[in-house]
């Protein structure tokens, strides 16, 4: 992901769909996803939930050394803002940004049903999580562990994004995984990943997730790939090939290309609804030889609004091709 030129670096993560068969684009589960990088209480929410994205990832979370989660965002009266979430076991992140969240998916004519968290490295809470984990442990009555089940319960998320881009220890991501995914503790749904290179990690990872024991089949399943800037080079096949199922379980994970929208932030990686509409089809074709991608995807919602660009048009180029 790209951070915009004020902010620290970006995590640029993106990754989703791991395939042993041929997808069919035209499912009803293929994907469409945006990443959520404006303030949600002034996006423009009702268009994004009304232009046929299914899947928003708000971005960016992270978690303190004393185990607080918060949310990193931008908005329009004093920039980059963070807002604490959840302390000492509880939701403290105040009823606008829950009952905001929680409307992705309850308000009327929405289209999306699943809302994930995305945690980036490009301060300290990859590091921050590891310490905690290796004072306290995974259990369900860790700090962390209730942290983010308060968090989760709060916002009704289906989701934890990873978009590390610098930390990439195997180790501690397996064990962060088997936290969130803890039925007694966290209970998040899924988990999925942002990546924009280092594939032999996310092999590693995937590998470790997927046959961990503590976790359920298929908490492991998407893959946000990036494709502008850093990853402007990947090529989803060669990551479906990578990151196609190790398990016993036989795990299938979705690769999901993600494109930058139209910004002035990096012009040159900049997307035209046009433009991605025929990206997405090219990875979406499936051959003898690999199958077509899951669904598509954006960076950002910020821009989109920013550059007064059209959440209807954005939507309707995947739809075109992910109906």
């Amino acid at each position: 992901m790209q951070l915009l030129p004020w902010m620290l670096a970006l995590a640029g993560l993106m990754i989703t769909v791991v395939s042993t068969s041929p997808i069919d684009a035209t499912s009803p589960s293929a994907i469409r996803a945006i990443f959520l990088f404006k303030d949600v209480l002034e996006s423009n929410t009702t268009a994004l939930m009304t232009s046929g994205f299914n899947t928003v990832i708000l971005f960016s979370f992270g978690v303190l050394g004393n185990g607080d989660i918060v949310y990193y965002t931008t908005n329009s009266v004093t920039g980059g803002i963070h807002t604490t979430l959840a302390s000492n076991g509880s939701y403290v992140g105040g009823p606008a940004l829950a009952n905001k969240v929680q409307s992705f998916k309850t308000a009327p004519g929405t289209q999306i049903d699943r809302v994930e968290i995305s945690m980036s490295s490009s301060g300290t809470a990859f590091q921050n999580v590891s310490s905690l984990i290796r004072r306290d442990g995974t259990g369900p009555e860790t700090l962390l562990s209730r942290n983010f089940a308060a968090l989760r319960k709060a916002w009704t998320l289906d989701a934890f994004n990873n978009d590390d881009e610098s930390v990439y220890d195997v180790a501690s991501t397996v064990r962060f995984a088997e936290l969130l995914g803890d039925p007694a503790g966290a209970n998040f749904p899924h988990y999925t990943a942002a990546p924009y290179t280092n594939m032999r990690f996310w092999t590693s990872a995937l590998q470790g997730i997927s046959t961990s024991t503590h976790l359920s089949e298929g908490f492991f399943d998407r893959v946000y790939l990036q494709e502008y800037d850093g990853g402007a080079g990947n090529d989803p096949n060669s990551w479906q090939t990578a990151l196609a199922p190790k398990s016993s379980k036989d795990e299938t994970v979705s690769i999901v290309p993600i494109l930058w929208v139209t910004n002035d932030s990096k012009p040159s990686q900049g997307t035209t609804p046009a433009q991605a509409e025929t990206r997405f089809k090219r990875w979406a074709a499936s051959t003898a030889s690999h199958p077509g991608v899951a669904g598509g995807g954006y960076w950002n919602d910020y821009d989109i609004e920013k550059m007064k660009s059209s959440y209807t048009a954005y939507g309707n180029a995947l739809l075109a091709v992910f109906p």
